[in-house]
C-alpha cells in the first residue's frame, strides 16, 4: 500500500466519515497510488462499546458517592442492558426495536464518551508545553499500563499498520482535541516503523504549524507538516518517495529534521475544479453515529464572505483567489458519484457557508439526471432565505435541514462581527423555513465583544419566541483562534490578546473544550464569567427541561392521563440525592440517552411501590408535569389508579 490514512480520536464528528480522508484517497488514487483510509475515531468508538468494561462502570449504582458518579453508572447500565440492540444498529444499522434508532445513537454516544472519561485521549490542555511533555511521556508507557480507551487505540493502530503495510502515513487533524493523539500515533508509528514517513496535516496543522514545529513530540516522529490543501502536496509526495519527483516539486509540505525545518519550496497550484469527488472506498460508512446514513461534501474552498471576524477558516479566503467554487456541473457531478457508488441518498453538504443559489443550480441538474437525493447545509441567515419561494424550492429538490451560527440580534455586534447579515431579516428567514419544513440547527454563540446584558437579554428572547422553529447543535463563548482577523488587528475590535502562552477554549460547555485559541479581554465590556453565567443561563432558558409552576400549569387544559410508565433506561435516584426545598421535597429521574436529570415534586408525582411501575400524579400540577415528560421521551402516559396512601412529602 502506498499511503495510509488516518483520521485520528476524539472528536464529536462521528455523525458520518469527515470529508477530509476520502477526498485525499480519491485525488492520490486517481493518480493510480494505492491508499488505505481509517477512521480511528470511529473505528474507536466500535471498541469502547464493550460489555464488560461498561459492567465495571455500571457497578457504582448501587453505592456512588454522589450524584453525578451514580448519573453516569446509570448510562453504563442502560448500556448494558441494551448493548446488543445498540451495538447491532450502530455498526450495521440492524432495526433496534426496543430502544428505536435515535435512541440506540444517543445511548452509544453517551456510553463511547463515558468509557473515555479520564482517558489521556480525552484530555484538555492548558498550553502547548503540557501537551508536548504529555505526548512524550505517554509514548515511552508500556502499552499495557495504557488506560482502555489509549490501549484501544493502540490496537486500532496496529492492526491499521499491519493489514496495510503502507509506504508512507498521512495523519488529518482537524478539531484540536485530535491533535495530542496525532502526536501520540505519530510517536507509536516511529517506534515500530522507524523509517516509515509521516506527514500531519489539516485545518489545525495549518493554524498552527509554527508552534508544532517547534515541539519535541513533532520533531521526533514527524517528516512533514502539510499546511495548505492537502491533495497535490500528497500526491507530488507519493511520486517524490517512488523517485519520480525531486523533493523540490513537493508543494504546501514544510520539511522537518535535526538541522531544522524547511519549506515549502512552493505553493499548491491545484484549484478546486480540478479536484475530483471524495472516495469513501475502505470507510464503514454505515457505522456512524447517527440514525440514518449520511455522506458529505463540499461545493468550495473557503467561504465567499469570509469577513466575521472569528472565523479561522473563512479569514483565509480574504486573499485574492484563495476563495473557490465548484461549477453547478461539478457539483452534480460529485453528487451523483457518491449515490451511485454508495448507494447512499443523503448527502451533507460541509461548507462553512454554501452559497445557496449555487448548490440549488447543482441540485436541478441532480433531478434532471433522474437521481432523488436528500441534503443538508450549512449557511449564514441569507438574505435569499427571505423568498418564501426560494426556500420551497430547496425543500422540494431534497433540502431537509440547515445548521447555522446565531450570534444573536443586536445589529450593531453583527456590524462589528462583520456577519454580514441582518437581524431584522431572522424572523421572516425563520418562518419561510419552518413553511418549507426545513429544519434549522443552530449554534449559538455568546462572549461577543461588549454585548450589553441587555442585548443578550434581547437575543435570548428571540431564541424563546421561535422555540419550535430550531434545534441547538451546540453552545460555544468566542474564542480567539488563530489566523482570524482578531488576531490580526484586535484594536479595531476592542480585544486585548493575552501575552502568555495559555489556551482559551470552552471546556466548560463542550466536549473536548471545542474551539482552541488565545485568552482574551474586551475594552470595556463583560469579562469571562459574566460572559459563561449569561451563556449558561440562556442555555437553562431554552435547551433545559421544561418546568412549570402552578400558574402556567393551571393556564393548561387538565390532562386526561393521570399516571406515566417509564421507559426500561429511565431510573430514579436513590433518596440519598434527592432535593429538599421550601415547597417541599422532590424525587429525580435520570434519562441517560437524553442526559438529562429531571426533579419532580412529590406533592404532585408520587411513584409506584411495584418495581417498575408507574410515576402518578396526584394533582393538576403533577398531570401537567407527566405531559411534559412524555413530550420529552421518558416514558408513556397511561391511566392507573390512585395510591392508596397520601403521596410523600
Amino acid at each position: 500500500m502506498d499511503l495510509l490514512l488516518l483520521f485520528p480520536p476524539p472528536t464529536e464528528a462521528t455523525l458520518f466519515p469527515y470529508l477530509s480522508l476520502p477526498y485525499l484517497a480519491g485525488h492520490v488514487r486517481r493518480f493510480g497510488y494505492s491508499a488505505h483510509q481509517v477512521d480511528l475515531g470511529i473505528e474507536l468508538v466500535h471498541r469502547l462499546l464493550d460489555g464488560p468494561a461498561l459492567m465495571r462502570k455500571a457497578q457504582a449504582l448501587d453505592e456512588a458517592p454522589d450524584l453525578p458518579t451514580w448519573y453516569r453508572a446509570v448510562v453504563a447500565d442502560a448500556a448494558v442492558r441494551h448493548l446488543g440492540e445498540m451495538r447491532d444498529f450502530v455498526l450495521t444499522k440492524n432495526p433496534a426495536p426496543r430502544l428505536g434508532p435515535v435512541r440506540a445513537v444517543r445511548l452509544a454516544r453517551q456510553s463511547a464518551q463515558l468509557m473515555m472519561r479520564d482517558s489521556a485521549l480525552s484530555q484538555v490542555w492548558d498550553d502547548f508545553d503540557s501537551l508536548d511533555q504529555a505526548v512524550e511521556r505517554l509514548s515511552e508507557s508500556r502499552v499495557d499500563s495504557l488506560d482502555f480507551a489509549t490501549g484501544n487505540l493502540h490496537t486500532l493502530l496496529t492492526e491499521a499498520l499491519d493489514e496495510s503495510a503502507p509506504r508512507a502515513v498521512g495523519i488529518s487533524v482537524a478539531f484540536f482535541s485530535q491533535l495530542a493523539p496525532a502526536l501520540l500515533i505519530a510517536q507509536w508509528i516511529r517506534q515500530r516503523h522507524p523509517g516509515m514517513p509521516i506527514c500531519l496535516g489539516g485545518q489545525q496543522v495549518m493554524l498552527r504549524h509554527s508552534e508544532l514545529a517547534s515541539m519535541a513530540s513533532v520533531r521526533r516522529a514527524v517528516d512533514a507538516l502539510c499546511i495548505t490543501a492537502g491533495e497535490e502536496p500528497l500526491e507530488r509526495w507519493l511520486a517524490h518517495l517512488h523517485g519520480n519527483a525531486p523533493r523540490s516539486d513537493v508543494p504546501g509540505m514544510r520539511w522537518l529534521s535535526p538541522e531544522g525545518v524547511a519549506g515549502p519550496s512552493r505553493l499548491p497550484t491545484l484549484r478546486f475544479k480540478d479536484i475530483g469527488p471524495p472516495d469513501y472506498a475502505g470507510l464503514k460508512v454505515h457505522s456512524y453515529l447517527n440514525d440514518t446514513v449520511v455522506l458529505s461534501m463540499v461545493s468550495c474552498v473557503g467561504c465567499y464572505w469570509g469577513r466575521c471576524i472569528f472565523c479561522s477558516y473563512g479569514n483565509r479566503s480574504l486573499e485574492r483567489g484563495a476563495y473557490q467554487q465548484a461549477s453547478p456541473r461539478q457539483l452534480a457531478d460529485a453528487v451523483c458519484h457518491i449515490v451511485e457508488n454508495t448507494g447512499i441518498d443523503f448527502v451533507t453538504v460541509v461548507d462553512e457557508n454554501t452559497n445557496l443559489r449555487l448548490l440549488a443550480r447543482a441540485m436541478r441538474l441532480v433531478r434532471e439526471r433522474g437521481v432523488q437525493v436528500r441534503f443538508n447545509t450549512r449557511n449564514r441567515l441569507e438574505p435569499i432565505l427571505l423568498d418564501p419561494g426560494f426556500c420551497q424550492e430547496l425543500a422540494e429538490l431534497g433540502c431537509e435541514g440547515m445548521a447555522v451560527g446565531y450570534e444573536g440580534v443586536t445589529q450593531r455586534l453583527l456590524d462589528r462581527l462583520d456577519k454580514g447579515v441582518q437581524a431584522g431579516d431572522f424572523q421572516v428567514i425563520l418562518d419561510n423555513l419552518a413553511a418549507a419544513d426545513i429544519r434549522v440547527n443552530l449554534s449559538i454563540m455568546g462572549g461577543l465583544l461588549d454585548e450589553t446584558e441587555e442585548e443578550s437579554e434581547e437575543s435570548l428572547r428571540f431564541l424563546e419566541r421561535n422555540r419550535d422553529k430550531f434545534a441547538i447543535d451546540a453552545f460555544e463563548l468566542m474564542v480567539v483562534e488563530p489566523q482570524t482577523r482578531l488576531v490580526a488587528d484586535p484594536q479595531s475590535f476592542g480585544v486585548v490578546l493575552d501575552g502568555s502562552d495559555a489556551f482559551a477554549d470552552n471546556r466548560e460547555l463542550n466536549y473536548l473544550g471545542g474551539r482552541v485559541g488565545r485568552r482574551h479581554t474586551v475594552v470595556g465590556g463583560p469579562e469571562r464569567p459574566d460572559m459563561l453565567r449569561r451563556l449558561k443561563h440562556g442555555m437553562r432558558r431554552i435547551s433545559g427541561p421544561a418546568a412549570a409552576g402552578p400558574a402556567e400549569a393551571a393556564a393548561q387544559p387538565p390532562a386526561e392521563h393521570i399516571a406515566l410508565r417509564p421507559h426500561p433506561w429511565i431510573r430514579c435516584a436513590p433518596a440519598r440525592f434527592a432535593p429538599h426545598g421550601p415547597g417541599g421535597d422532590s424525587s429525580l429521574l435520570a434519562d441517560p440517552v437524553r442526559e438529562q436529570v429531571y426533579s419532580l415534586p412529590k406533592n404532585h408525582v408520587t411513584r409506584s411501590a411495584a418495581p417498575g411501575g408507574p410515576l402518578i400524579a396526584t394533582s393538576a400540577q403533577g398531570r401537567f408535569l407527566l405531559g411534559k415528560l412524555a413530550a420529552a421521551d421518558v416514558g408513556v402516559l397511561c391511566n392507573e389508579p390512585l395510591p392508596a396512601t397520601s403521596p410523600s412529602r
